[in-house]
């Protein structure tokens, strides 16, 4: 039977702790990791997963990793108390970020508010000590994660960026003397007090639903500093940022905030097998999916604060068969299992389909994606305002893998766009139109790209000429400032746009509300297929992508080799 390291160096059983996390069992279960020899090694092993996107059960959700390892949740937690049993005490397990989105956030029922909440307890159970947020967690509104972070009994989420009192995620709450969330926290493991906070992306304010919840007019480093100075304050010796940031915002953030000694990343997905030492700190980033846990050994340096570079160290090891796995989890993430969408053959793959490389190979599929888009509006508008194209973001395609000749199945396809989308059609001028795909040449920042996916309109960037700028209120772009000059070429079933026609597209709703900063289609004139106006209420009753989706593979539309 698994065990659970619980309050006080108290040991229950994996059962014990789920029926706790499924129960109200009363305040949150405080964390020891004090160190067994206090004259011994001042040393303390942090083990650190990011961007599960809640695929829990490996082989059950094909990711393929470089090596071929297929990660799980059970084998992270069965490899966090062998760690104990060799370092009492001494051992943390942490998380990157975006953990409710993907499968296990796709209920029969459609409750994603319960999703989310049974999805944390799975980390509760796991033995998770501290983690941060992801932009993902935000999919369904600041409402369903308050909601989710009340069935924490264990595992303890850190974000020093938010202005969230007064909002939907006020972390006040009657009961809870800390908080449902805090901002940092000193934490004794291995005989270091090593100080955590957590970062969450300000890209969230476009690519995610905020909804009322703030960031600050210097969203990131700001905040960093503070937390840094708060946790020397209360004696850390070691300062651990946990980030949802991405890698080239992270060596930002080291660069620019002194007195971070580690940073713990996310959001990027990028696999770290060496970490990067920027101004001292140690970047490190642990890929996605439960494909590879990191171990981040930190060693304190021997005048009591800081890291001992020399003795401290940094791994990815890959989470496959070689690991143990804990096989009362197991059987509880196959018990939240039978209450998701089942899976059902939609169709078959004449040919595999090589998703591995996505800027090559997504570049047939998804265009015939975004054809579905514009076929499946075609009908409903031929009377009034034809559709002369089919616009999707790149980001919106999330499978890296390979998927064999044979059937075809609903989870295939929610694998490789997992996003509740509905279809709308736009109409914007000829400027328009070029300003959105103009904004489609710039790649984003943070590494998730705002590129387009396009069918029956045509693009050609030089992003070595200057991007679009725009002022920003509250992190959103309101108003181009200067438009940009990458876009060389750009035209409508092979004709040059024309500035002062008008042009219908389809697309997606994420996109008609201003996603990944596409300011341009928010001004356009939007509908949804029902013919109701965008944005009013009621909502839009458009069809679903994914519904769209499956019926063009029920007819055969993606039968040819990709």
């Amino acid at each position: 039977m698994g065990w659970r390291r619980t309050a006080a160096g108290q040991h229950w059983p994996a059962a014990a702790v789920m029926a706790c996390a499924l129960a109200a069992c009363g305040g949150r279960q405080a964390i020891d990791a004090t160190a067994a020899d206090p004259q011994g090694p001042k040393r303390c092993l942090l083990l650190t997963t990011n961007d599960s996107e809640a695929h829990f059960d490996g082989p059950k959700a094909p990711t393929p990793t470089g090596d071929g390892s297929l990660g799980s949740i059970a084998r992270v937690a069965a490899h966090k108390q062998a760690k104990l049993s060799e370092r009492p005490g001494g051992v943390l397990l942490l998380e990157g970020g975006d953990v409710l989105q993907g499968r296990f956030m796709e209920r029969a029922d459609g409750n994603r508010a319960e999703a989310a909440r049974l999805a944390w307890q799975i980390y509760d159970a796991a033995g998770y000590d501290y983690g941060t947020l992801g932009n993902h967690e935000f999919d369904a509104g600041p409402q369903v994660v308050r909601d989710a972070l009340k069935g924490l009994k264990r595992y303890r989420i850190l974000t020093a960026n938010l202005e969230a009192d007064g909002t939907s995620l006020d972390p006040r709450e009657p009961g809870w003397p800390d908080g449902l969330y805090g901002k940092w926290a000193v934490v004794p493991c291995g005989g270091i007090r090593v100080g955590l906070f957590g970062l969450l992306t300000p890209s969230t304010r476009t690519i995610s639903q905020i909804g009322d919840v703030r960031f600050g007019d210097d969203p990131v480093h700001d905040p960093a500093r503070a937390a840094v100075a708060a946790l020397r304050a209360q004696g850390a010796q070691v300062v651990v940022a946990l980030t949802h940031l991405g890698v080239q915002d992270d060596i930002a953030l080291a660069k620019d905030v002194s007195g971070i000694d580690a940073i713990v990343g996310g959001h990027s997905h990028t696999p770290m097998p060496k970490a990067q030492i920027v101004h001292g700190t140690w970047i490190t980033q642990a890929g996605s999916r439960f494909a590879f846990v990191g171990e981040l050994d930190l060693a304190l340096a021997a005048g009591g604060q800081g890291l001992d570079a020399a003795a401290t160290s940094w791994r990815m090891r890959p989470v496959d068969d070689r690991l143990p796995t804990d096989r009362d989890l197991e059987a509880h993430i196959a018990h939240v299992r039978t209450h998701l969408v089942p899976e059902v053959v939609v169709g078959q793959r004449k040919e595999p389909w090589d998703l591995t490389q996505p800027r090559g190979a997504y570049g047939q599929k998804a265009a015939r994606m975004a054809m579905v888009v514009a076929s499946k509006a075609m009908p409903q508008l031929e009377s009034t305002a034809p559709v002369v194209g089919g616009l999707l973001n790149t980001g919106g395609f999330r499978s890296h893998t390979v998927y064999p000749a044979g059937p075809v199945t609903n989870l295939d396809l929610h694998a490789i766009h997992p996003f509740r989308n509905r279809l709308v059609v736009v109409t914007l001028t000829g400027q328009g139109l070029r300003d959105t795909l103009e904004h489609g040449c710039a790649p984003g920042s943070d590494g998730h790209g705002q590129g387009l996916v396009l069918w029956g309109l045509q693009m050609q960037c030089d992003r070595r000429k200057p991007a679009q700028t725009y002022r920003e209120v509250d992190g959103k772009p309101v108003e181009i400032v200067r438009r940009g000059e990458r876009l060389v070429a750009a035209s409508v079933g092979g004709q040059p746009i024309d500035p002062a026609r008008r042009y219908t597209i389809a697309t997606l709703d994420y996109l008609a509300k201003g996603g990944s900063g596409y300011l341009p289609i928010k001004l356009g004139d939007r509908k949804c297929l029902d013919g109701k106006v965008f944005g009013e209420d009621p909502p839009c009753s458009s069809p679903l992508f994914s519904e769209a989706l499956e019926g063009a593979v029920r007819q055969g539309w993606f039968d040819d080799p990709l």
